[in-house]
């Protein structure tokens, strides 16, 4: 089957299915606006789907995809910025209540970072290598990457992890999340999504490590 005829299937078995049985759900979504109490910030990564690791239904999360689920630290000049942009409809239009970063394992931005630490030229890319560049602010971070220091080499997994935390640090160069954090408005979460085990890990900040949920 052609892959686009695969999506418009989908569609067809979507429309006649989930649609038609969340109506209702649809309708008022509609007619009285969304009002989710999460932003989420995961990975563009075709094999991690959050509405389905998380069991999600429409209207729950404010959802924002990129290459390697990164947050850019705040920036004060006329550029695009589209993480940055949603960030702030979330916290200030929608007023949210956590924020949660999700990242995975075998992550090709991770490893694009590793891999173009020394060469950033050597991905043949014109804005890839500068953007996961953002997740090399992780490598000298003891948070999450002990095994890396100490070894010299760069291990892919603390490497996914540092980074979520690393994001998890730029949004608090957010005045307006970090005014919401300080009143206890607003809590923000980092998750690691393991794709052969299944399990989900959450960053603890008394033990700086990801553990069970």
């Amino acid at each position: 089957m052609d892959s686009a005829d695969k999506l418009k299937d989908g569609y067809h078995s979507f429309r006649d299915g989930y649609f038609k049985d969340s109506r209702d759900l649809f309708r008022k979504l509609a007619q009285k606006g969304q009002s989710p109490k999460t932003l989420l910030i995961s990975c563009s990564d075709s094999r991690v789907d959050p509405t389905i690791i998380l069991n999600t239904e429409p209207g729950d999360v404010f959802s924002v995809r990129n290459v390697g689920n990164l947050v850019p630290p705040h920036e004060n000049d006329n550029h695009y910025h589209g993480v940055s942009s949603a960030v702030e409809y979330a916290v200030k239009v929608l007023e949210v209540e956590n924020i949660m970063i999700m990242g995975h394992a075998h992550c090709g931005a991770i490893q694009a970072a590793i891999d173009t630490e020394n060469d950033p030229e050597s991905l043949g890319t014109e804005f890839v290598h500068n953007w996961v560049s953002l997740a090399q602010q992780a490598f000298s971070d003891p948070c999450c990457c002990k095994e890396s220091i100490k070894s010299g080499n760069r291990i892919p997994v603390e490497i996914e992890q540092a980074s979520i935390v690393n994001s998890m640090n730029n949004l608090m160069t957010f005045d307006f999340v970090k005014k919401r954090v300080e009143e206890k408005k607003l809590k923000i979460y980092g998750l690691h999504f393991d794709l052969e085990t299944g399990d989900l890990t959450a960053f603890d900040r008394k033990t700086g490590e990801f553990g069970p949920l």
